[in-house]
């Protein structure tokens, strides 16, 4: 339950409204006190419905005749384990805060969102601020789950018109809480540019610029005796970081979207994790007065605890914080062999012992209450994962490098990687093409039923699905990287490209860099193949792996590095796409044999050297 009055609860987007719960007056006279407040800031972001805890590695300094930290498997994260955290830490004097987003994965995939604000209203969230994923099902859908939230829905900056089927719903641009008789203001801001181009939301939603949006409210909330602001983003760790730089008098952003691990203790680094900043992350703001910036990771793994003080004017006068990774009490260790074991007695000792000694992870029970909850849609997505998506015409091999044939003749390679391109390629409807190395896909997709199940062998690895964008030149640079890859030394041959919307000869054993070449492009809109234009922007989609310039796709990494701006991660797990392919896209649900027109190999032709 929401333990805090909600004061004021202002405006509902499309109907310009004022909702209150007291009179200005009444509100002018709150916050004239010389008392300090004293609060606690429980939140997460980012969580991409993923509810159960993951197997995951972390150093840990538990065995004593070994100088260097070991690594220990844990159950890490996880609703029903954060659940129980926000439970033991959350008092009279606490907000718990979630800056979004939903999608990731079978839970959106089967439930749309609707086990996701379960949980939230079962933790009962002080404020939710919406996610660019949030939009991905259309306007009607988001309409139809706020319906059923019972906690604040905040953004400032978006603002649905009487066509869209969210006019009128429950988004509102901030809340105000009062705790111990004084004011907090909660603003909400989306990233704009990242929701029009990679969500369905539709034409008839509107946004304010992120910036002017919050000075406009904060402008607001001041006229209303809030001195004490924090701003609930969805505008990812630099944009906040920019924020904060440009607009006076917000004293914390409790940030999300671009999935970044704070941390001030060097605990983190040294359990092997990669900390993107200080947690909290201070800025100065225009009038040179601190701004206090806190990210959470990502997927559950954790909850970000932030403690702060603010006196009677509401400047903040102590604030102090870290991520906290939740685990469970059972550990794995290698032994001798190097497998994975069951750390026994005396390392769990130890390990405990270790994690004692942290203030950035702690051993945590699940709630049953959460557990519940989830446990009848998890029974459902487990049968879900033995029914059939459909059917395979013909079989679709996964050899990863190509044997020679002839323009015109049956291709060789793997038909099971070009699938998975096309699949990402419908999924992601911003993208002009999809790359999919060879190596990432496992096994054949068989002719005959196609089940879920299938879907999961053929694509186990935790990756994601993001996209880059980029020059033609860089395509075809990066398409012959992945083959020189595939051929060289390393001998990894699942570098090999495959590629939706893209076709190519290919000519094996050729001097580096030449290999791939008379590249051509599809229109997604006209169906139009024409060469590839080297100066021209596309939008590629991948996988994870590949985009952070693994395997040989050296130029995907270096796109990303110069420009981070030009990098999305759609924050969807690897498997989802494909089976969205066979439940939605493919007529009957049956997978044809190999387009000849559309697969990427036009032709393949080996020389000695």
């Amino acid at each position: 339950m929401n333990r805090f009055k909600n004061i004021v609860v202002i405006g509902f987007i499309g109907l310009g409204t004022m909702l209150t719960a007291c009179s200005d007056d009444d509100s002018t006279s709150l916050n004239k006190t010389d008392q300090s407040l004293a609060l606690t800031i429980l939140h997460t972001n980012d969580h991409h419905s993923y509810f159960e805890g993951q197997s995951f590695d972390l150093s840990l300094d538990y065995d004593t005749s070994d100088p260097d930290k070991e690594a220990v498997r844990v159950n890490l994260g996880g609703f029903p384990r954060i659940a129980s955290a926000i439970n033991q830490y959350r008092d009279s004097n606490t907000l718990v805060l979630n800056s979004g987003e939903l999608n990731g994965t079978l839970y959106f995939s089967l439930f749309k969102g609707e086990v996701d604000f379960k949980v939230f209203n079962k933790i009962g969230l002080d404020a939710y601020q919406l996610g660019n994923h949030e939009f991905d099902e259309g306007d009607a859908h988001l309409a139809d789950l706020l319906t059923q939230v019972d906690f604040p829905i905040i953004a400032g900056n978006v603002h649905p018109t009487p066509a869209s089927p969210l006019y009128g719903s429950n988004i509102q641009p901030y809340v105000i809480k009062e705790i111990e008789n004084q004011l907090v203001g909660i603003i909400g801001v989306l990233k704009v540019e990242k929701t029009r181009e990679s969500s369905m939301v539709s034409e008839d939603v509107l946004f304010d610029d992120e910036i002017e949006s919050v000075r406009t409210y904060i402008n607001e909330l001041q006229g209303k005796s809030v001195n004490k602001i924090i701003v609930l983003s969805h505008l990812g760790y630099d944009f906040d970081k920019v924020l904060a730089e440009n607009v006076s008098d917000i004293d914390i952003i409790v940030g999300g979207d671009t999935h970044d691990i704070l941390d001030s203790t060097g605990e983190l680094t040294g359990m092997g994790l990669a900390v993107d900043g200080d947690y909290p992350t201070v800025i100065q703001s225009p009038n040179q007065e601190p701004v206090y910036i806190v990210h959470a990771w990502e997927y559950a793994k954790g909850l970000g605890r932030l403690d702060v003080e603010f006196d009677g004017n509401g400047k903040v006068t102590s604030i102090g914080g870290n991520l906290e990774l939740l685990v469970a009490d059972q550990f794995q260790v290698k032994d001798a062999a190097g497998q994975w074991v069951a750390a026994d007695t005396d390392q769990k000792a130890r390990i405990e012992s270790a994690i004692d000694g942290l203030a950035t992870i702690r051993q945590m029970d699940e709630s049953q209450e959460i557990l519940d909850l989830i446990a009848p849609y998890k029974a459902e997505l487990e049968a879900y994962k033995l029914q059939s998506l459909g059917t395979v015409a013909e079989p679709m091999p996964f050899t990863r490098i190509p044997t020679d044939f002839a323009a015109g003749e049956t291709p060789t390679g793997s038909y099971a990687a070009q699938v998975v391109a096309n699949a990402f390629l419908t999924y992601l409807p911003k993208a002009d093409v999809a790359i999919q190395n060879a190596g990432g896909v496992r096994a054949p997709l068989e002719d005959g039923d196609f089940t879920v199940a299938d879907a999961y062998t053929i694509l186990p690895f935790s990756n994601t699905v993001v996209t880059i964008d980029m020059k033609g030149a860089e395509i075809v640079r990066v398409l012959n990287e992945a083959l020189d890859y595939a051929q060289g030394i390393s001998s990894s041959t699942g570098a090999f490209p495959y590629s939706a919307n893209l076709r190519y000869d290919v000519t094996l054993g050729a001097a580096s860099g030449t290999g791939i070449h008379n590249v051509d492009v599809r229109d997604s809109d006209t169906g139009i193949w024409a060469p590839i234009d080297s100066q021209a922007t596309y939008t590629v989609a991948t996988n994870s792996f590949t985009a952070h310039g693994k395997d040989g796709y050296v130029t995907f990494g270096e796109v990303r590095d110069a420009n981070p701006a030009s990098f999305e991660e759609s924050d969807v797990a690897y498997v989802i796409p494909l089976i969205e392919y066979f439940r939605y896209e493919l007529p009957d649900n049956t997978l044809p044999g190999i387009d000849l027109n559309e697969y990427s190999l036009k032709s393949v032709t080996t020389v000695t050297p």
